[in-house]
């Protein structure tokens, strides 16, 4: 009897085997966890992969949340066309432009509302005169004439200048009591031999805000300077009565190559534009995405899509 109660007893073939179906459980979740973790890792690896056509004319889907991609209306400034005669510009859509055109240069003058931000550009031929009669001998007397005609006055330039690419120079200049206000500016220009001693060609641009408004603003006038194209077939300021075509050179679109080359690093923005609309944006540093949805750049909203945008002025 003790024998017999030692012994195991026969199986019953009822009963579940619990183990065996935890098991398989166990891992056909393991298995759709990993799909799940790989189908992540694609749509990521293929989201963040530059297009490899580089065409930035077309949206990419927002297969980010949206604030992984920065855009440049969060802290850029849009600017709208501007016009006068041949001269165009990019400034705030409520700014004003205008201009004067004569046979021995041009110039327009852009203007913010408030009458407290300026950008200006001119190309111009000058006379050269003993004793620098006119006060034209040199482009900082030019300068300072034009800031005196407006009203100005205590014009002076910062003695240290920087060479811009392109050959022009970039100079910081100060001036009281224009509206009562203090203005602080810059003026870059580049001076061109006509091939007569006697004159040259000055193309410039200006840039001036309220001195208290300066560091906040600066990089607005800068940026709506750079803008402004003209076209201007120059004659010398001088002619000889003994000759029935102008003496000198003629230069059309001489800064053509300003608008392409300066040195916005110094004002912390880049000037971008859409490829499919033209519209411009002055966008802050701080909007740049290094790995944006078609590789490192600049951004904007379309819809629940983003495109990427064109570094630069949108062209003519």
């Amino acid at each position: 009897m003790a024998a017999q109660l030692n012994q195991p007893g026969p199986q019953s073939t009822g009963q579940p085997n619990y183990l065996k179906w935890i098991l398989i459980g166990c891992g056909a979740l393991f298995v759709i966890a990993l799909g799940i973790a790989l189908l992540g890792l694609v749509i990521w690896y293929f989201s963040t992969r530059p297009n490899s056509q580089g065409n930035s004319r077309s949206s990419r889907p927002a297969l980010f949340r949206s604030n992984e991609v920065k855009v440049v209306s969060d802290h850029g400034l849009e600017t709208v066309a501007k016009s006068w005669n041949s001269c165009t510009a990019f400034a705030p859509a409520d700014w004003t432009i205008t201009g004067n055109e004569q046979r021995i240069g041009i110039g327009v003058d852009l203007a913010s509302p408030d009458q407290n931000l300026f950008a200006s550009y001119g190309i111009l031929a000058l006379t050269r005169t003993s004793g620098d009669y006119y006060g034209t001998n040199a482009p900082e007397g030019f300068f300072k004439n034009a800031i005196e005609s407006i009203g100005g006055s205590g014009f002076e330039m910062d003695n240290e200048s920087q060479t811009v690419a392109g050959g022009y120079t970039l100079r910081y200049w100060r001036a009281n009591n224009y509206q009562g206000k203090q203005f602080r500016g810059f003026a870059l220009y580049q001076t061109i031999e006509t091939g007569d001693p006697a004159s040259y060609i000055l193309a410039y641009r200006l840039g001036s805000t309220e001195v208290s408004r300066w560091e906040e603003q600066k990089h607005v006038v800068y940026d709506v300077a750079a803008s402004i194209r003209c076209t201007k077939h120059l004659f010398p300021a001088q002619e000889s009565a003994s000759r029935s075509e102008p003496r000198g050179s003629s230069k059309d679109q001489v800064d053509e190559e300003l608008s392409t080359k300066r040195e916005e690093t110094t004002m912390g923005f880049q000037n971008v534009y859409s490829p499919t609309t033209g519209q411009h944006w002055e966008a802050s540093y701080s909007d740049y995405n290094p790995t944006g949805p078609d590789g490192p750049g600049y951004y904007r909203r379309v819809g629940n899509s983003y495109e990427k945008l064109n570094e630069g002025f949108p062209p003519n």
